[in-house]
């Protein structure tokens, strides 16, 4: 005798589904494109380009120097080129090492783990390195620094793995 086959979809997907028939649809919304549009002020659109050149500079320099991040200096110059040239930024989002980062970024914000752990490291050794070379006098300091890298741990913690 024939056994009926077992479903391996959770009650949500279910309700999902029900769902979807119900409307009659195949698929959900997709939310508008929010891509920021280039400037149209010349002197905006200078300011942006100038910017993201010195925030990819700065990115380059942190693959090479320790403690000066990568992923941070990369999506602020993405960030200013996508005001300033389509150009550019088309040219950022298609390089072969910087690209990954900002496409995960603006698709899904996502941060690479590796990126992540090296950010949390560098935040403990920052405040560590604090807590040794600061005068007693001066420790509201290290508690005011380790309040901000603690919000920012846990905004980074929050965002997906790229």
């Amino acid at each position: 005798m024939n056994k009926p086959p077992k479903h391996r979809f959770s009650p949500t997907t279910l309700h999902a589904i029900i769902l979807m028939s119900i409307l009659n649809t195949t698929s959900m919304p997709k939310a508008p494109n929010t891509k920021p549009a280039v400037s149209k002020n010349a002197l905006v659109r200078a300011l942006f380009a100038a910017f993201g050149g010195v925030f990819l500079a700065l990115g380059v320099a942190g693959i090479i120097l320790p403690g000066v991040p990568t992923t941070v200096f990369v999506l602020m110059a993405a960030y200013c080129w996508a005001r300033s040239s389509a150009r550019f930024h088309a040219w950022l989002m298609a390089h072969r090492v910087f690209g990954r980062i900002v496409r995960d970024w603006e698709e899904r914000q996502a941060v690479p783990r590796r990126a992540k752990y090296l950010a949390w490291s560098m935040m403990s050794l920052s405040n560590a390195w604090l807590y040794y070379s600061l005068p007693s006098e001066k420790l509201w300091l290290l508690v005011l620094s380790l309040v901000v890298c603690a919000i920012g741990a846990l905004w980074l913690y929050r965002l997906p793995d790229a």
